[in-house]
């Protein structure tokens, strides 16, 4: 699976100084969760808050709880060694290792394109037949000024989408009969917390170009080349205090990314 790999890559590059990197602070914000390190890093990611307060979830996340009462000092080794399915105990691991994964994801380690949007990487008049897994709002918005565009947004919230967007709507059960068939698939990066990503990423088919896009998808992308994916877009916490100070006041990614994060995309060699 995506993320186990990822954790056994991390504790590799970490190698024994793993043991002392610790939680400073984490903020489990309205939009946004994130989080900052005792060696000065820090990371985002979704925060499902629907999945958080459902009413089947929260009695489990209370009874099956794998973390300590404070998560603030926590050693981040215990936090990866989790191996708890409840929503909150995989975000917070994802969380984790978006942070311990940011030195990583340097020019010198990977091909790497700053302070763009993944769909600026793409012609989408050559992109053929597009899927997109998740309402992704400012990319429906690009799609839309193209008349004829071949697309497919599958999705679990039929809501999510306005009465002029329907026409692209399929249902998220359709993913494994729609994805084979596409050219361009893009993925958001809530699919990496919520356990779908793996099966996403398997269904589609060899040569097409593959996004795995969102704050949320910051992490290693080594497993996800490994199983198709040709673009990882995520973002850098450039100040991880500021960051933690506004996501605690309940902001979005539109103020994160005008102060203290940064677009980045790395690219399958």
């Amino acid at each position: 699976m995506v993320l186990d790999e990822t954790i056994g890559l991390l504790q590799g590059l970490h190698g024994e100084g793993l043991r002392d990197i610790r939680i400073d602070r984490i903020v489990i914000g309205v939009f946004f969760t994130g989080v900052k390190l005792s060696d000065g890093s820090g990371g985002v990611a979704y925060t499902s808050t629907a999945d958080l307060h459902d009413h089947t979830c929260c009695p489990s996340m209370a009874a099956e709880r794998p973390f300590p009462d404070r998560l603030k000092g926590t050693a981040v080794s215990e936090i990866l060694k989790s191996r708890s399915s409840t929503t909150l105990s995989r975000l917070v691991t994802l969380v984790v290792m978006n942070a311990l994964s940011a030195r990583f994801l340097t020019p010198d380690r990977y091909p790497v394109v700053y302070d763009m949007d993944a769909l600026d990487l793409v012609d989408l008049k050559g992109a053929g037949r597009i899927a997109m897994v998740g309402a992704f709002i400012p990319f429906l918005k690009v799609f839309k000024a193209f008349p004829n565009i071949d697309l497919a947004v599958i999705e679990q919230k039929k809501e999510t989408l306005k009465p002029d967007e329907m026409r692209f709507y399929s249902p998220a059960e359709e993913a494994p009969r729609v994805l084979p068939g596409c050219d361009t698939v893009i993925i958001t990066g809530a699919s990496i917390s919520n356990g779908t990503i793996d099966d996403l990423l398997s269904w589609t088919k060899p040569g097409a170009r593959v996004i795995v896009t969102g704050p949320t998808a910051s992490i290693l992308p080594d497993a996800l080349f490994k199983r198709n994916a040709s673009i990882v877009s995520g973002v850098q916490v450039t100040d991880p205090d500021l960051a933690l100070d506004l996501l605690a006041e309940g902001v979005g990614a539109y103020h994160l990314f005008h102060t203290c994060v940064r677009k980045i995309n790395i690219t399958k060699v």
